[in-house]
Order: structure tokens, then sequence, then C-alpha cells
């Protein structure tokens, strides 16, 4: 009977077990739910403020947009004065920009951060608990940080170490004024404290305009001596004349430069009592040219001019005026090099050259570009009627006819170049025209700038070493029996040798200088006839003539060597090797100077480069 008493007992009591166990599961399902509930919520928990705002049950969006208008009503009649000594800065809370993004988040966080506590959050606010949210002001905001950095600069300047100044052609320096150190970072976050709790009271409680004020510490260094390098970096200045922009042709305003010895800077420091303010002088460094002069005096002169004449095929005219274009309306600053190659860039047929005659390998060949070396050789006979800069240039192997010996200047792109520097103190301006005149082609180039001096300039050059063209026979099966074919592709040149001067004058007419700019050395190139083989070794021919043959070529009319053949430029005096130019003390330098009318040749400087073109 005990037995079965005992296991009554003990079955009753599991029961009440399984029921306790049954309500303790039906007890933490519901809590689950109700922190799966929290967490599944889109609304903020009831009774939340944010910056003062009651954002209960909105969305977070709700909430920001909330914030962002209180906050604009509330924030405009609230100051802040940040006050060292009798040194402030003031800023108005009105231009500090809250975070309302940030606060609505921080109320939406609220109930959501831990899942077995978030139910528990919202059964407290549905029974009445409330929680607030703090104003937050935008990270680094840009109104707060200007107000603490302008109170930085005056800080500064009140306590730099022995303070200076600039007045008029003399520096003021005080002799021991201490150090100041200020913990801006620390100033800052007081200011954003003092903000937050003055905006949070404003918009939670309202009330009137408030004046808030955050006193800002210094510690006083010991005085030390100045860093005298520092200052004259700070205070020198060197002179800057004014310039032209040559995109925009604006001109911009001169400097005035600034000087003053350090050494003796640190010896009138040393000299001067503690407290003692003295002054030191300075040099002041006046610009070459002003603004006013540049206006003035700018492209007002013609320094240079001259016209050439350009003969040949369409298509070598076509590439002289192309190229001629390329370089027109360039502006030079002082000390600013002209490259001609870099101006016109490569002259291709995409850019509109055309084929024309040039030298490769002192051979007359077609290619694209030929011709454009006429207009550097302009350039370049202009430029020797100034007394600008030569940085570079070399002649042709073969003198051409449009400038005079000795004046020309050959170029081939990604070799030969023709480069000079604007050595004035004033911009200068390239201008070049092509045009037709008296049934003529005509390349004209100008150099506009500034002369000062009133200075002319005359380029002279004398020739010597004339060689005249040998005469040449090449077999080409070609050509019929008997006949005799002058090739006329392949122009005769007399060879030659050509001394440059150029001579500076001053306005009066006296001999200031005479540059000796180097000899241009000019090859011969030979007549050549073209022959048939079967009419056996030239040398052997009498009176230079082929074996006469019983059948005549066709379309093709021998020709007699003339005793002087291929002559393309007037016959020049041997004159003695070096020789010096006759004297000329007044300039005669035509308002347009024109190279004399001599038969152009062909020159190089399209896309074939000459190994062989300088001397």
């Amino acid at each position: 009977m005990e037995g079965s008493r005992v296991a009554k007992k003990e079955g009753g009591g599991g029961l009440l077990w399984i029921i306790a166990g049954v309500i303790a599961a039906i007890a933490l399902g519901s809590y689950l739910g109700l922190c799966a509930l929290a967490q599944s919520r889109e609304t903020i928990l009831p009774n939340v403020t944010a910056a003062g705002v009651d954002v209960s049950n909105m969305t977070q969006a709700q909430a920001q947009a909330a914030v962002e208008q209180a906050a604009r009503q509330g924030g405009s009649d609230i100051s802040l004065t940040l006050r060292y000594q009798d040194l402030s800065t003031e800023l108005n809370a009105g231009d500090v920009g809250l975070d309302a993004a940030q606060s609505a988040k921080e109320a939406y966080q609220l109930g959501r951060e831990n899942f077995f506590t978030d139910g528990f959050k919202l059964l407290s606010h549905l029974m009445g608990a409330s929680e607030e949210v703090p104003v937050s002001i935008r990270e680094n905001d840009p109104a707060l940080q200007a107000a603490v950095d302008a109170l930085a600069q005056l800080v500064a300047e009140q306590g730099v170490d022995s303070g200076y100044e600039l007045q008029g052609e003399r520096l003021v320096m005080t002799k021991g004024a201490p150090v100041l150190t200020v913990d801006w970072d620390q100033v800052r976050a007081d200011a954003e404290e003092k903000l937050q709790e003055a905006l949070t009271d404003r918009l939670t409680q309202g009330g009137g305009a408030k004046s808030l004020t955050l006193q800002v510490e210094a510690d006083q260094g010991e005085v030390e001596e100045p860093d005298f390098e520092a200052i004259h970096q700070a205070l020198a200045v060197q002179p800057k004349d004014a310039q032209l922009d040559p995109r925009t042709f604006q001109i911009s305003g001169e400097t005035v430069g600034l000087d003053f010895d350090v050494n003796a800077l640190k010896q009138a420091y040393s000299n001067a009592k503690e407290g003692e303010t003295f002054s030191f002088p300075v040099t002041v460094l006046q610009p070459k040219v002003t603004k006013a002069d540049l206006e003035r005096k700018m492209f007002q002169d013609v320094l240079g001019e001259v016209t050439t004449n350009v003969s040949g095929s369409a298509a070598r005219k076509s590439n002289v005026k192309l190229a001629a274009e390329a370089c027109n309306n360039v502006i030079l600053l002082p000390g600013e090099v002209f490259s001609y190659n870099d101006t016109t860039g490569p002259r291709t047929a995409a850019k509109g050259y055309k084929s024309a005659p040039a030298y490769y390998n002192g051979a007359t060949v077609q290619e694209i570009g030929g011709g454009v070396c006429q207009p550097s050789s302009t350039i370049y006979y202009a430029v020797l009627h100034t007394n600008l800069e030569i940085v570079e240039r070399h002649n042709h192997r073969y003198a051409v006819g449009y400038v005079p010996d000795g004046m020309d200047a050959t170029v081939s792109y990604g070799g030969l170049d023709f480069k000079f520097k604007n050595s004035t103190d004033y911009p200068i301006k390239i201008v070049t025209s092509s045009y037709d005149a008296s049934g003529k082609r005509k390349l004209n180039v100008k150099i506009y700038g500034t002369n000062v001096d009133g200075i002319t300039v005359k380029p002279t050059s004398s020739v010597f070493n004339v060689v005249a063209p040998t005469v040449q026979y090449v077999p080409d099966p070609g050509v019929a029996p008997g006949a005799l074919v002058l090739d006329k592709e392949q122009n005769a040149y007399r060879g030659r040798s050509a001394q440059t001067y150029r001579t500076i004058y001053a306005a009066d007419g006296s001999k200031l200088e005479q540059q000796n700019l180097g000899v241009s050395n000019y090859k011969m190139r030979p007549t050549v006839y073209r022959y048939n083989p079967a009419d056996g070794d030239p040398s052997t021919w009498g009176g230079g003539q082929p074996p006469a043959n019983n059948n005549p070529p066709v379309d093709q009319t021998p020709v007699t060597p003339p005793a002087d053949p291929g002559i393309t430029v007037p016959v020049d005096p041997v004159i003695p090797v070096n020789p010096e130019p006759a004297p000329d003390p007044v300039p005669e330098v035509p308002d347009t100077p024109v190279v004399p009318e001599v038969p152009a040749v062909p020159d190089e400087g399209g896309a074939a480069a000459d190994p062989g073109v300088a001397a």
C-alpha cells in the first residue's frame, strides 16, 4: 500500500511541473514574439524625443524631417562667443548644421539593440517609459570650425614669438613676446558641447534668445629667439613682371618684391632690449614691367619683317601656307622658346599636307609636307632682323632661292628644328600671312614686340668657296639609244659657303654690336644626264654626245649640256674665307625687306628626314 501511495504522489508532482513548463513556454513564446515585434517595427518606439522633438511612432525619414524643421526654427537666436582675453569670435547656432539624420537614426535604434532585451524595452515604452536622443552636430561642421580657426589666428598673431609687421619699407619687431599654446581640438569639442546643450534646451523647453560664452585658456611658454629664416621666407618676395596669358590674352598685375639681410636682422634683434620695439630697413624690389607698361607697350613695334616669294607646285604652295598658318599669332612670353616643330606638329596628310618635292639623302623626292622649310626659313630671316636669341638653327644641304644664303633654316619633324627665344622683357607675337600679289604667291612674316631702346638690326652674309656643278651621266635602259636626257627632277645646285653676321645699331645709328652667326655650307649637286648603257662609256664620247644612232628616240629630245648647267641661283663672286662685312654704320633696313626674286628650289622638311641636311 505504501508503494502505491508513493507512486500516486510522484505522478501528481510531475503534472504540476508539466503545467508550469507549459506556462513558462507560453510566456517565453509571448516574450519572444514581443521581441520579434520590436525588431520588425518600421517606426520609432512610443514616448521618444530626438533633439527635443517628439518622434514617437515615426519612421526614420519622418523623424529626420521633423528634427530638421525644428532645428531651423530654434537655432537662429542662439549665439556662442569664443573668447581669449580681449580677442573673440562669434558663432550663430543657426549657421551650425545639425545632424538630423544621426538623431533620427539613434531614435530609430532604440529597442533594436539586442533581440532578447528589445521586447522588454518595447513593453516599457508602451507602459509609459520615455527616452531622449540628444542633438547631434554634424562632424567637422564648417561654420564651427571657421569660428575656432578665426580665434586661433587672432591668438597666433597676438602671441607670436617676437611679433613683427611690415610698415612701409621697414620691418617693425618687438623683442620678447611669449609663445602661446592652445588645445584647439579641445576648444572645438567644448564649443560643440555647449551648442548641443543650448539647442536641446531650446527644442525641448523653448524660450527667448540665448547668448553663450566659451572662455579659452592658453599656456604661455618662455621667450624664445625667433626663427629669422622663417620670417624671411614669409616676407621675402621676388619681383614679378606683369605678364600676358597667351591662352586668355589677359594681363596679370605685377608683383613688387621685398628682401632683407637675415644676419643683419639677427644682429638688430640681439642689440634690442627685452620688450623693446625696433624697426629694420627692408629693400623694395620693383618689377621691370608693370601692368600699365605692358598694356601701353605690348606689340606696339614691328621688330622684324620680311617677305619671301613662294614658287613651285600648287601642293608645295599649300604646304607653305598651312605651316605658316600654324605659326600665325603665336605669342611668346619673356623667356619662352619658340619651336617650329612643336608649333606645327607632324606634317601629315591627315592635317592637310600634300606631296611635294623634298630632299632625302641628297636626292629630290616627293614627300608629304615638302616645302614646309620655307615658313621656318622666312621666320628665321625675320628673326635675324631682330635682336632675339637664336636657340637652334640648321642650314639646308643645298642653297635655297627664297632667302639669302646663310639665312635659311631647315627642319625635319623628330629631328632638326628651328628655335628662338623671346629674350626681351615684353611679349612678342609672330604674325604670318600668305597672299597673292602681281601674279605671285607671297609669304610675309612680322615679329611684333616692344622696342624699348629703338635699336635696329641688319643681317648680312658674304658668299665664298663657290663650286660650279659638275656633269654626271647615269645609265638608264629606259632611255632610247643615242639620246641624252636631262634629269629635270634632280636640279643642279652651285655649291658655296656663306658667312652670316647680325649687326645691332642704336637709335642714333651708331653700331653697338656685330654678332657672328657662323658659316653655312651648301653642297654642290651635279647636272645629271641619263643615257642608254648600249651607248658605251660616256668618257669615250666625242663632244659629250653618245654615238650616232639610226633609230632616234621617241618623245625624247636629245639635250646638249650647257657650258654651266643647272644654275638655280645668281653667280656669286669668290670671296676669301671668313670675310668681314663692309662697314655700314647707318642701317638701311626697309620697312618690309623683300628677298630678290631668284628661282626657288625644292626643300626638305616633310615626312622624310635627311640626315645629311646640316653641314
